[in-house]
């Protein structure tokens, strides 16, 4: 018998007259049958180094004919914090980030079009605000040709989708196809603290609609993202993009085509005259697949 045991015995024994006549006389019996909780070091050496876990509660409940030992397990040991849970990237992007040391692991996953929008989106969101200022993916000045970003300040982390398809604009009236790479990716930002928003030149009188194909699709699954739409004639996305840099740090913005960033791509004459924002496209701005398809290219097919 240890110290522990031979100590919490002789504190028992010590309380006769505490404790009922039945109680007390199965005492000796409990030590002998080893219910008292044993040291860790009688049992396991080997971990003698390791963190114990919580002792058992063994309570003894007084009864005819004999009393009743009833041993209370220890609480489970604490599950996996949230902040651990989200530092956890999704299967599909890890895919596509630089090869396992052990080789390729993911070599037989497909690489997911949206890894890139991710990482950068996962990498502002987790900057301290006030230490390293996140970096805005919303021109400041849009159409003036000059990569200089909206300030962040302190304003809460976001992404931004386009929806409409290139040249033209979402189709209402038909379903948006599940997506589950961009699923997968928004699901992951929203675990970490990142709004998601998606803009189209639809107008805002058909949110609904535009609610309900998201929801049916998948990319929206509880119906929460923010809708940037046109709520009058004359409205633009740049000026949408901009009311939305108010509120929210934009900090990665995806779309097909390089109008969803800055109007101004849809009119120049000259592309070249556009080399100044070339290097915003992989640090703020994705070029990714086409979500629908325009409804004039349906119909074609």
């Amino acid at each position: 018998m240890t110290l522990h045991r031979a100590t919490l015995l002789a504190a028992l024994l010590a309380l006769p007259g505490a404790l009922g006549g039945c109680v007390a006389a199965a005492i000796p019996a409990i030590a002998a049958s080893g219910i008292l909780v044993r040291d860790r070091q009688d049992t396991d050496p080997a971990s003698a180094n390791a963190q114990a876990p919580a002792d058992p509660v063994v309570a003894v409940i007084a009864g005819e004919p004999a009393p009743t030992v009833v041993t209370i397990p220890p609480p489970p040991a604490p599950r996996s914090t949230v902040a651990a849970a989200r530092s956890a990237r999704p299967a599909a992007v890890a895919a596509n980030t630089s090869a396992s040391a052990t080789g390729s692991v993911f070599a037989a996953e497909p690489v997911n079009p949206y890894a890139a929008f991710y990482l950068h989106a996962a990498e502002q969101a987790r900057l301290d605000p006030v230490d390293a200022p996140r970096r805005s993916a919303v021109l400041a000045r849009p159409g003036s040709l000059e990569p200089v970003m909206s300030e962040c300040a302190i304003l809460p982390p976001a992404v931004l989708v386009d929806l409409d398809p290139a040249g033209g604009k979402l189709d209402t009236a038909s379903a948006i196809p599940a997506n589950p790479n961009l699923a997968e990716v928004l699901a992951e930002l929203r675990l970490q603290d990142v709004a998601v928003f998606w803009a189209s030149e639809v107008p805002a009188i058909e949110a609904g609609r535009v609610r309900e194909q998201l929801l049916a699709s998948g990319l929206d699954p509880w119906g929460r993202d923010g809708l940037l739409l046109m709520r009058r004639a004359e409205d633009r996305k740049d000026a949408r993009r901009r009311e939305l840099a108010q509120t929210h740090c934009v900090v990665a913005i995806a779309g097909d085509s390089r109008g969803d960033f800055d109007e101004l791509f849809d009119f120049l004459r000259n592309p070249a005259a556009a080399a100044p924002l070339e290097s915003l496209f992989g640090e703020g701005w994705f070029l990714t697949p086409t979500l629908v398809a325009a409804p004039d290219a349906a119909k074609e097919d």
